[in-house]
């Protein structure tokens, strides 16, 4: 059984941020965002993200206390929007695999137009991860959102009579996640090279296109005849 994913607030974070309105919050956030993103952790510059945000450095270490302590809050900030408007919104109602695969991948491309630049630091950490050491309680949320992706989003509800009953359920399955692991793996290669601050919805879309095409080919390998063209 998965186990629950839960966060508790950065003990960092100043209450003076905390009493921010939330435009000036989000400018101060997004603006660190795309800092790290853009330069990676060692590069990333306070005074920039101060200048960004339209505070004094000063404040800015006021409100965090130390560059370090601003990055790791990030993190977790990012891990928490992450699992509040992408997993637990997730349609457990839907029982065929490859619909919910697909509404996965809208929804996690509508959590992209809403939180882009944090989005894009994820991206980052991820495609970077080899740079970073986290916190053990970051390192432990991050794996237990993946083990939810897959476990909980992969397997919760789902119809398995819809697939084809020659190859074990388990072993479908694998060859699934094989197969988006590669993907994804590879998607990340490309972007390793890149600076992904500058990715947009323009430059990101394609790619949630062509997986919506390997669904559909999956579907096609994987289910039942009866079942191919859908529910």
């Amino acid at each position: 059984m998965t186990e629950s994913v839960k966060f508790k607030w950065s003990e960092s974070m100043n209450r003076a941020f905390k009493q921010l309105n939330i435009e000036k919050k989000k400018r101060i956030l997004n603006a660190a965002f795309e800092e790290f993103t853009e330069k990676g952790y060692e590069y990333a510059s306070t005074l920039v993200i101060a200048k960004e945000a339209g505070i004094a450095k000063g404040t800015l270490f006021n409100y965090f206390g130390t560059k370090n302590k601003l990055f790791n809050y990030l993190v977790e900030y990012a891990f928490t929007i992450i699992k509040k408007e992408y997993f637990d919104q997730i349609d457990y109602e839907e029982t065929d695999f490859f619909t919910r695969m697909y509404k996965a991948g809208q929804l996690k491309w509508k959590v992209y137009v809403m939180y882009g630049e944090l989005m894009n630091f994820v991206a980052h950490l991820f495609v970077h991860q080899e740079k970073y050491v986290l916190p053990e309680s970051l390192q432990k949320t991050r794996a237990a959102l993946m083990e939810e992706f897959w476990t909980s989003v992969f397997t919760k509800n789902i119809d398995f009579t819809k697939f084809r009953s020659d190859i074990p359920i388990d072993t479908i399955l694998n060859f699934i996640r094989w197969t988006m692991e590669g993907y994804n793996a590879e998607l990340e290669q490309s972007f390793k090279s890149e600076n992904l601050a500058e990715l947009d919805k323009k430059r990101l879309e394609p790619y949630y296109e062509e997986a919506y095409e390997y669904f559909s080919l999956l579907r096609k390998i994987y289910y039942k005849e009866e079942y191919i063209g859908g529910e």
